[in-house]
Order: structure tokens, then C-alpha cells, then sequence
């Protein structure tokens, strides 16, 4: 698909890794993980997300004409849709724990659960509804 899906899992470590890594890690210690997800940047809307199994819901199905957001799934699994709105194009990738997921404007997205999963959303622009452009994707009707 065109550049407007961008997924990086994010390295995985146990114990301090041999230098600081702040731009994306999951960091397993004995207190528990810790996840330096993104270092800089100018956000402006952040928003925590839970996906229920079982009940075939679906988030999103929509898109943003000015909105680039970025996901970083902090447990359990995701399917993602997405679709180009300029070239139709269309991806379908299975998320889990440790991905960040970036899309840019102009890609309708949705998201289900294949397991209980949370998930937390960033985006340098304040959040605005008269940005998010219903779209249904196919697979997920």
C-alpha cells in the first residue's frame, strides 16, 4: 500500500537496555514494562482506547482530511482495515502489543478486536469532528 500506513513493532528488551532508548521500546523489568513510545513532537490530542472482544464492533471507519494520528497498542491484539482514499488500495494487518501504527491523512481506518486489547492514540492536532469523514470500509461490514 502507498505510504500512508507506517507500522513499526517496537524493539523488545529484558532488563535496561545497553543505552537508553527513548524514540520506541517495550522495556521488561521486575517493577513491570516500560514503554518509551515516542520521544518529541508537537502533540496536541491524546486519547486512550479499549477493544472488547466478542462483540464485532468496530472503532473508526472513517477518515481525516488534515489529521495524521499515530496507535501504540499497549496489550492484546487488533485487526487493522485500511484503505487509501486517492488510489483505493486497501491493507488489512493484524496488530499487536509493542506496534505503533501511524496513518496519514486521506487513509479510512478501522480497528476490532481479536482479543481484549487497549490502545493509546496521539495526533499534533487538536481533535476536530468536522475531520472525521465516515467511510465504511468492505471488510468490515
Amino acid at each position: 500500500m502507498t505510504g500512508k500506513i507506517t507500522l513499526r513493532r517496537l524493539p523488545e528488551f529484558d532488563g535496561p537496555p545497553p543505552a537508553p532508548v527513548l524514540d520506541g521500546a517495550r522495556i521488561h523489568m521486575s517493577a513491570g514494562e516500560a514503554a518509551p513510545i515516542l520521544n518529541g513532537g508537537p502533540w496536541r490530542f491524546v486519547a486512550y482506547l479499549e477493544f472488547l472482544p466478542g462483540t464485532g464492533a468496530w472503532r473508526g471507519n472513517h477518515y481525516h482530511e488534515f489529521k495524521h494520528e499515530t496507535f501504540y497498542i499497549v496489550k492484546g491484539r487488533l485487526r487493522g482495515v485500511f484503505e487509501d482514499m486517492d488510489t483505493g488500495e486497501t491493507l488489512q494487518l493484524e496488530l499487536a502489543a509493542g506496534d505503533l501504527v501511524t496513518i496519514a491523512p486521506r487513509c479510512a481506518h478501522a480497528f476490532a478486536a481479536l482479543e481484549y486489547a487497549e490502545a493509546i492514540e496521539v495526533s499534533p492536532l487538536v481533535y476536530d469532528a468536522s475531520d472525521a469523514h465516515p467511510h465504511v470500509l468492505a471488510a468490515t461490514r
